[in-house]
């Protein structure tokens, strides 16, 4: 149920989500596809509008830009049905938000959903928790308004992208400092860069030898918690 604008507000984001919902016209792991009876399908952030083939191509008045890069990784990673349910609660958060997501929205979900989540990974594989307490005392700290300066972030989140990466980069270290460096900019200073949560990502998919329930659930941790992050926001 596509229409020939991309929708401008969270409203119609949310009025347009519902449309499809009902009527079917959902899919994962596609921005648009036409099924054999011609009905145009799309994905949760493709329903804004034909044209939306990315995630920079979503409105900022719908949603910002680092919220909006999430959605593909949210629905795609989730059981279907779990995927539609989680879309419907979330448009219609942002609805009532009416788009305007504030930063201290990072700071929750990364501090009660997603160090969380990297806790048990770590405890899965008998690792040291210590790097990714250290973060989330440092995202329950902003919550309260104490936000603590670039180089303390960049000193804590160093380790935890050393150990994310170790496995799967030969030039970890590396990745791990440009990474460190770009969230702590984030964190300290207040805006919410584009790919400032990928390393929840890294969590999620830590399950990889896991079953792909497994996998899924973890997924939906991290999306259901962003919804639970969203709806606290008064």
């Amino acid at each position: 149920m596509q229409t020939a604008t991309t929708a401008q507000t969270a409203t119609e984001a949310f009025e347009r989500f519902h449309a499809a919902r009902e009527a079917g016209l959902l899919i994962q792991s596609a921005w648009h596809k036409t099924d054999n009876d011609g009905r145009q399908l799309a994905c949760a952030l493709g329903v804004l509008g034909p044209d939306v083939q990315g995630a920079a191509l979503c409105p900022a008045s719908v949603m910002p830009r680092w919220l909006a890069q999430m959605v593909p990784t949210f629905f795609d990673g989730m059981d279907f049905d779990a995927a539609v349910a989680w879309g419907e609660r979330f448009y219609a958060e942002l609805a009532r938000l009416d788009g305007k997501v504030r930063f201290s929205v990072i700071h929750d979900w990364q501090a009660h959903v997603v160090c969380p989540l990297g806790v048990e990974w770590r405890e899965l594989r008998k690792m040291s928790t210590d790097a990714v307490l250290k973060v989330k005392a440092l995202h329950k700290r902003a919550l309260v308004g104490d936000r603590a300066p670039r180089a303390e972030w960049r000193e804590a989140l160093h380790p935890m992208f050393r150990e994310q990466y170790a496995n799967a980069y030969a030039y970890a270290n590396a990745y791990a400092d440009a990474n460190a460096n770009a969230y702590a900019d984030a964190n300290a200073y207040g805006y919410a860069d584009a790919n400032a949560n990928a390393y929840a990502y890294a969590d999620a998919y830590g399950y990889a030898d896991a079953k792909k329930t497994r996998r899924q659930e973890a997924m939906a941790r991290l999306a259901n918690g962003m919804v639970e992050c969203l709806a606290r926001v008064s």
